[in-house]
């Protein structure tokens, strides 16, 4: 992704805020401007963006996927797999990421591999005060978590692995 496209991201993640978590605009601005350690990825049809991934890395050769979101006329064509491929082929060991378990999500993340390693949220009675009608909102949704081993727990080193790197 690029400075400029953090309009479309923001624009995507408000039509779609019901299923993304929030996060600020400064974080993706940071992402791209190489700050933090994250990678944005943005999914382009006929030079037109229609979705994008959020992912950071720890030195411990993990990832854990932030966000991901296409837009409504680009869904259920390979593009949300293919930014998901993207992100891992950067990947030394594990990606994990949270779902909520009321979105059709939890089905898109098991058929590429993920597998659900169990819920995670807060107690009904911690975020029923966090609202005024006490209906449930997005801090009392019910959140899966879900794995994928990408890579190894040993992993050779890159000169012992044939790649010739580049300096």
């Amino acid at each position: 992704a690029r400075l400029d496209d953090v309009s479309y991201i923001v624009g995507l993640h408000r039509k779609e805020t019901d299923q993304l978590g929030f996060v600020p605009q400064s974080c993706y601005e940071r992402e791209i401007g190489g700050v933090t350690n994250g990678t944005i990825l943005i999914y382009e049809e006929n030079g037109d963006p229609v979705g994008f991934i959020y992912a950071t890395h720890n030195r411990h050769g993990t990832t854990k996927i932030h966000q991901i979101a296409m837009q409504e006329d680009a869904r259920r064509m390979q593009r949300a797999s293919d930014l998901v491929s993207a992100v891992e082929r950067d990947v030394d060991w594990l990606v994990s990421l949270r779902c909520a378990a009321d979105l059709d999500a939890t089905d898109f993340w098991e058929a590429i591999g993920f597998q659900l390693m169990g819920q995670v949220g807060v107690k009904e009675n911690a975020w029923r005060r966090h609202t005024k009608t006490g209906l449930p909102t997005r801090r009392g949704r019910k959140m899966l978590s879900f794995q994928k081993v990408v890579g190894g727990l040993w992993r050779t080193s890159l000169s012992d692995s044939g790649l010739l790197i580049a300096g």
